[in-house]
């Protein structure tokens, strides 16, 4: 089992990526001029004892949205679902009971993605409309 820390080191860690990503102009538009994001430390943060984050606000065909993507480095191995819940809310996702682990919140997706080896997860970013 992999803990999940979250400490002050943490804290400033999705602080300083959330502070990137949410400016408007560093909102990720998929195309084929566009730099990965997860290439791009700028979106990237390191949690303890593994876990690797990329947040994004993507606006891709009409829809502005929250994007975490969440590994460890094990290559056989995914986050734990509520440890993924749970770096999601530092992210600003909202809509989890914070014990729910069966069923995701309303209006959440999410993807298993094999290739990348993480699990990826999106909501609508509400924020959107004020910002526009």
């Amino acid at each position: 089992m992999r803990a999940l820390i979250i400490d002050n080191t943490a804290k400033a860690d999705v602080q300083r990526v959330l502070d990137y990503a949410l400016d408007r102009n560093h909102w990720y538009r998929p195309g084929k001029d566009s730099r990965v994001p997860g290439d791009d430390p700028n979106f990237v943060a390191h949690l303890r004892d593994g876990f690797r984050c990329v947040f994004t606000i993507t606006e891709n065909r009409g829809l502005i949205y929250r994007h975490l993507s969440i590994s460890v480095p094990a290559h056989d191995k995914y986050p734990h679902v509520a440890a993924a819940l749970t770096i999601a809310e530092l992210f600003g996702f909202t809509g989890w009971d914070g014990k729910t682990i069966d069923q995701l919140p309303d209006g959440w997706m999410v993807h298993l993605n094999k290739d990348e080896h993480c699990i990826a997860l999106g909501q609508p970013f509400e924020k959107a409309k004020v910002m526009a």
